[in-house]
């Protein structure tokens, strides 16, 4: 069997086992298609009918059907490790749910695409149009639509962007805007809003939420400072754990994460 066909192979029998948190617990979502709502908050809509979700309950979207949010923000998967975040009023479509050949297009607002783990065999895309962009590993994106134009900010990992005849190559900090024509330039990376802030904790949320989520997600890291002592001899503090994404450029002090939960091993400071 070739390489593509045990890629394709090793992707069906992965299906697709995620992480999904409600609250304080930690549960798995099996599912054979992309294009599970995975998490919504707010005002978030399936072909103009309200969506809801419960700790048990996943709605799906099927071919075609528009994803619309009001005043909300939503979490779709477009594969194993791979979450598309579109912020408030924004409108995605879904294009292709299989697999292997994930496709999702945004018509309208701001998303936020993380890539934590690129499963072999896999193809996904996301179509803003004139353009169709790919991944390539880890990697956090985002994407902006708007009349008559799109751009693209990669703030971490690595893009290709398909306009018309062109294929743009784009890395850390690069922004790619599309209009009448296509440009390619710098950004500054540091600037965040409150859709950056709400998909960083999201991503934390499900780094930290499960031991098997953190063997997986290698997009956070975690930093262990020791106990200091004050000129009594008495030990002023505990271990604490500090969790740190260079792409969302945030950091989060863990209460719920202990140096044995993340890992003797660390290095301490």
């Amino acid at each position: 069997m070739s390489a593509e066909g045990t890629g394709m192979a090793s992707l069906s029998r992965l299906a697709l086992l995620l992480l999904s948190t409600h609250a304080a617990c930690a549960q798995y979502v099996v599912s054979a298609r992309a294009g599970t709502i995975h998490y919504l908050s707010g005002e978030v809509s399936v072909d103009e009918q309200p969506v809801r979700s419960t700790p048990l309950k996943f709605p799906m979207l099927q071919e075609g059907q528009v994803l619309r949010t009001g005043n909300g923000r939503a979490e779709v998967l477009l594969g194993p490790g791979v979450f598309l975040r579109p912020g408030e009023r924004g409108a995605l479509r879904m294009l292709d749910t299989s697999l292997e050949n994930a496709q999702a297009e945004l018509q309208q607002g701001t998303a936020l695409v993380e890539v934590v783990e690129m499963p072999r065999g896999s193809d996904i895309h996301v179509v803003a149009r004139p353009t169709r962009t790919g991944f390539k590993g880890i990697g956090l994106h985002r994407f902006e639509v708007g009349a008559g134009s799109n751009e693209l900010r990669v703030l971490g990992g690595h893009a290709e962007v398909l306009a018309a005849d062109r294929t743009v190559e784009a890395g850390r900090g690069t922004v790619v805007r599309v209009g009448d024509t296509v440009s390619i330039s710098k950004f500054d990376p540091r600037r965040k809003d409150a859709l950056h802030q709400w998909a960083a904790r999201r991503s934390y949320l499900l780094y930290s939420s499960n031991p098997e989520a953190r063997s997986r997600r290698t997009n956070w890291e975690v930093t262990v400072v020791t106990p200091t002592t004050n000129k009594l001899g008495l030990t002023t503090d505990q271990d604490r754990v500090f969790v740190s994404n260079r792409d969302f450029g945030v950091m989060f002090y863990s209460k719920a994460l202990t140096r044995a939960s993340a890992g003797s091993e660390l290095p301490a400071r």
